[in-house]
């Protein structure tokens, strides 16, 4: 069990950390500049105009002139079924497009305020429209970001649908006896100036990357990163089945095991808490004409025995008769008691004598007589 335990901990510590690991790589979290771009879920044929916006941030030093570009992706749409506005300084401007074969590109174009620097961000919102007569099927529309000199700083894509006229089958060709005509210079020249060189980039670009940039913008994220975004979960789930399980096993481990062992009491007085209040009841008082306590060598009294004659209470108005005065114990038998003998008489050692007591004369009549000290 304990194996198991530690076999799961550390799965769930791989798939966790896997998974970090995972989001922190993937593209879509990636430190540099970003492209993004919004776009309407749906068009109509010959109805009103869908919004494309695309957003640019930069994260990388310096400033660069900013230019965005559209790039439209759609089976059997003609560029002159198209029509691109652009907004700049709060104004629609129309937008030259190009392309064929199911493929259409825009003119890049630059905002009011073409400046963009590290951590800024800037948005450019296209109008687009089919019109009557389109065929409907799945559009998508890709958005690209340059600099000035034409360097690509992102690309990303979008689907949308055109709801247009139904598709219809194209006869079966036939041979045709006349000859393939070649291209002339006014066929050349119907392109519209300065769309050749830069639109071609974008249009270049739908059939190879539109459909790939579309998928990834649409499904929100890079595979990698949906992988690790599983991982993540997987980990979390693990996380919580293992604490489920601990708990399940403190929980039959407290149910089956044995009693606990009551510990051992203390022999000393026990001090509870349910104890009544009240007054400390008082020492007995010693008895009277006795000192405080027992004398050492005196023998204690003897104590009452159940069952024999009780001490009279007392008569309320009646005066307590005392107990006769103890007697005294003989002198020399109590340890640290004084002889009762009496005391001598005359003066103590070194105790002046009393005024008025005069010293016995001598005998003679050459006696002298001593003067009593005057008290001091």
């Amino acid at each position: 069990m304990s194996m198991m335990r530690q076999v799961t901990r550390a799965a769930t510590v791989g798939v966790a950390l896997g998974g970090l690991l995972a989001v922190g790589a993937s593209p879509a979290l990636a430190e540099g500049d970003r492209v993004e771009v919004r776009s309407a879920s749906s068009f109509t044929a010959g109805g009103a105009p869908g919004t494309v916006a695309v957003e640019v941030r930069k994260r990388t030093d310096g400033c660069v002139i900013l230019r965005t570009g559209l790039g439209l992706r759609l089976d059997g749409v003609r560029p002159d079924q198209v029509r691109v506005q652009v907004n700049s300084g709060g104004r629609w401007w129309p937008v030259a497009v190009s392309g064929g074969a199911g493929s259409v590109a825009t003119a890049r174009t630059s905002p009011a305020n073409p400046t963009l620097c590290k951590g800024k961000g800037m948005t450019v919102r296209y109008r687009v429209a089919f019109l009557a007569g389109t065929v409907g099927g799945r559009l998508t529309v890709v958005g690209e970001a340059t600099n000035a000199m034409g360097r690509l700083i992102g690309r990303a894509g979008t689907a949308a649908r055109v709801e247009g006229a139904a598709r219809t089958a194209s006869p079966s060709p036939t041979p045709s006896r006349k000859p393939t005509p070649t291209p002339t210079p006014s066929t050349a020249a119907a392109t519209p100036p300065g769309a050749d060189d830069t639109s071609s980039a974008v249009a270049a670009a739908l059939p190879a990357a539109g459909a790939t940039a579309a998928a990834d913008s649409s499904s929100g994220g890079s595979p990698i990163m949906w992988f690790g975004i599983l991982l993540v979960l997987v980990g979390a789930a693990l996380i919580a089945l293992l604490v489920r399980r601990n708990r399940a096993e403190k929980v039959d481990e407290a149910a089956g095991g044995h009693p606990p062992v009551p510990l051992p009491r203390s022999a000393g007085t026990t001090y509870r808490a349910g104890t009544p209040a009240g007054p400390v009841p008082a020492p007995p008082a010693a008895p009277t004409g006795q000192m405080y306590g027992q004398v050492y060598g005196q023998q204690p009294a003897a104590a009452p025995t159940f069952g024999g004659p009780q001490p009279a209470a007392p008569v309320p108005g009646q005066q307590p008769v005392s107990a006769p005065p103890a007697r005294p114990a003989p002198a020399g038998q109590v340890y640290g008691q004084q002889p009762a003998a009496p005391r001598p008489t005359g003066n103590v050692y070194g105790a002046p004598s009393a005024p008025g007591d005069e010293p016995p004369a001598a005998p003679g009549a050459d006696a002298t007589s001593v003067l009593p000290r005057p008290p001091r």
